[in-house]
């Protein structure tokens, strides 16, 4: 048979819901999804995320035939940042990849009318209103879409300015300080991290092989929490010192241990890379482009990494939506798509656990993010989200969570237990989804 009539009847590959196929060269790029695929009109701007195969370099997301500026994540994702004037008015956009003179198929992202049911949430409200005083002495609760807030409320004994101990929430906000130096080559994630002490602490041998991703994912070895963490009066540097002078509980990279002393040896290493106090390191990067006021780690020269924070529903709340955005946020760019992708994917996977608080519930982690197992969402009361879905759970019951399919974030801020805000957490969540699920 000849070479054009094998052409003519090549395979087609119809792609559900909004992903078609156009057309495809055989060595071109393959669009297989993009996220999100539907927005409403009038909306703010947001990241748009195209997954497939064959994302080569000088690879561009086109919209309706114009390029945009892209971002190459990996050979199978591109990102590009959309501008609120462009789903200005409803209809639908074809969105392809180009390279070279290679051409994608076409996958369609739909502009829908802005919604005009809106949110209800009464139930939301009488659920948490029953909660005070029986189960927590006060609450607060706040949850955002599009970097619009949906719902704040407050009742007991807070408000929603109310500031509290944040614990482990910490880790999150300071997986973003150490990505973005990483982001401007100071720190390699898998560079010794003995790399960047410049002398100023012994780090013995049998941790020569620990690397920043080992101290931020909980993989290093090191001992689970020093007494130091909790030493306002000391140093980064000399708990560092302290943490390096107690034997490893593993090999470095062999096991899943959670715990607080990797990421206080995280936190020394940029300050020394950097030059700048963490307090200091932390405003400049996360708290003042995002116009943090009341989230802090409080005036000490050993600011616990992994759990010392305080902090309000609605400075958290402004770090999430500007993960949600691709690391944007009020049209600057905190963190690259790169950076953001990366804290989506499981860096634990097929790696034993030592020492889990995630049980079988949270079964993945990255940089301060738990991942929700997909099996135990789907065993959730209806309706539920797919996911995935990040938390960044503390001891004392603040439970901030992203719904990277429904788009929207919320943190429940308490004073009590984890178990406690998991418990809440998992009763309001179907009220929430159903709220986005009809709001889409």
């Amino acid at each position: 048979m000849r070479r054009s009539s094998l052409l003519r009847f090549a395979p087609l590959v119809v792609f559900a819901a909004t992903v078609w196929i156009q057309s495809v060269s055989a060595a071109g790029p393959i669009i297989t999804s993009i996220h999100p695929s539907t927005v409403s009109a009038g909306g703010p701007a947001f990241t748009l995320t195209v997954s497939g195969d064959r994302f080569k370099k000088k690879s561009r997301i086109y919209w309706n035939g114009s390029p945009l500026d892209t971002t190459r994540v990996s050979s199978n994702e591109l990102t590009a940042l959309i501008s609120a004037d462009r789903i200005a008015t409803s209809g639908a956009v074809e969105i392809t990849v180009v390279r070279k003179d290679a051409t994608s198929n076409v996958a369609t992202l739909t502009i829908r009318d802005a919604p005009t049911s809106g949110y209800d949430w009464t139930a939301l409200r009488a659920k948490l209103q029953s909660l005070v005083p029986g189960t927590v002495a006060g609450l607060s609760l706040m949850i955002a879409r599009n970097d619009e807030t949906l719902f704040a409320e407050s009742s007991g004994n807070q408000t929603n300015d109310t500031v509290l101990p944040i614990a482990s929430s910490t880790k999150m906000p300071s997986g973003l300080v150490i990505l973005s130096l990483v982001e401007e080559g100071l720190i390699g994630l898998d560079e010794p991290v003995a790399t960047y002490f410049e002398g100023r602490i012994d780090w013995p041998a049998d941790k020569a092989a620990v690397t920043m991703r080992m101290l931020f994912n909980h993989t290093s070895g090191l001992s689970l929490d020093a007494p130091c963490l909790n030493d306002r009066s000391t140093t980064l540097r000399d708990c560092a010192q302290h943490i390096a002078g107690v034997p490893l509980e593993f090999a470095p990279g062999s096991k899943f241990a959670y715990g607080g002393s990797s990421m206080q040896v995280a936190g020394y290493v940029a300050e020394v890379v950097t030059g700048k106090k963490w307090n200091d390191l932390f405003a400049q990067k996360i708290a003042e482009p995002l116009g943090l006021a009341r989230f802090t780690y409080t005036s000490t020269n050993n600011p616990r990494i992994a759990g010392g924070a305080y902090s309000d529903t609605n400075d958290y709340t402004r770090i999430m939506q500007m993960f949600l955005a691709g690391g944007v946020a009020q049209g600057k760019r905190i963190l690259s798509p790169a950076s953001i992708a990366m804290m989506k994917t499981d860096q634990i996977a097929g790696i034993p656990k030592l020492r889990s608080p995630g049980g079988a519930t949270l079964t993945g982690y990255s940089f301060g993010w738990w991942h929700s197992d997909s099996a135990y969402l789907a065993a959730q009361p209806l309706p539920q989200t797919i996911g995935p879905e990040l938390s960044d759970q503390g001891a004392f019951g603040c439970t901030p969570w992203i719904d990277l399919e429904m788009g929207y974030s919320a943190i429940l801020l308490i004073l009590d237990r984890t178990s406690t805000g998991t418990e809440i957490w998992n009763q309001i969540r179907p009220l929430i989804v159903e709220q986005m699920m009809r709001n889409r």
